[in-house]
């Protein structure tokens, strides 16, 4: 027989499906699949993307256990996948998680969608596809123009841009979600800028 039940993990409510199974004298409950939250949650605001937030699907203590073996390991693939899956597990947001970890929300996203389709399967790489651009082309020419920009023509009080003020900047401008300092730097190299700004764009890192 099946039927659904309502679980309450980190105070949110998720509704299951579950199956009762007869073992001689004894019955034993399943889960099936999870159904989802109760109560969805939905960003409001400036959001220009998607305003549904993404959680990770009712995790099993053997499959905690892994995960927070797997934040140990060397490999950073499988490492930031399994934080986000716990910080998902907590109750985080796709945007909070990118902040924490200081990664791209699609990322986030990306790696809690993967785990609710094929489990503990979604740690291991998989063969590359080919690179898909973090950004498009609007925002990419966008972030080149700010950044030859004098911050203070801007609003800004400040006459220089440092990696970690352009950062914030972006941010909130919601010029994009969330960037990181990284991929900054990754946008100016490949764009060869030469400009007379606070920030080293070679191997050195930006002045913070």
């Amino acid at each position: 027989m099946t039927y659904t039940e309502i679980k309450t993990i980190h105070g949110r409510k998720y509704k299951y499906l579950r199956k009762s199974i007869r073992e001689g004298n004894k019955v034993r409950h399943i889960t099936i699949k999870c159904l989802g939250p109760v109560h969805p949650i939905y960003k409001t605001g400036k959001s220009r993307k998607t305003n549904a937030s993404i959680y990770v699907r009712f995790l099993q203590q053997e499959e905690i256990k892994i995960l927070k073996k797997t934040t140990r390991s060397n490999g950073a693939f499988t490492r930031d996948r399994a934080k986000i899956l716990l910080l998902s597990l907590k109750g985080y947001t796709a945007k909070k998680i990118a902040e924490k970890i200081d990664c791209e929300v699609r990322k986030v996203r990306k790696t809690i969608k993967a785990f609710n389709k094929i489990d503990l399967k979604s740690l291991e790489r998989g063969k590359a596809k080919g690179a898909e651009p973090r950004f498009t082309k609007g925002q990419r020419v966008e972030i080149l123009q700010i950044v030859s920009t004098d911050p203070m023509t801007l609003g800004l009080p400040y006459t220089t841009w440092s990696l970690r003020k352009l950062k914030k900047y972006l941010i909130d401008q919601n010029i994009v979600d969330y960037i990181s300092i990284y991929t900054i730097r990754e946008i100016l190299k490949s764009e060869k800028m030469k400009i007379n700004v606070n920030i080293r764009v070679g191997n050195n890192k930006g002045y913070l």
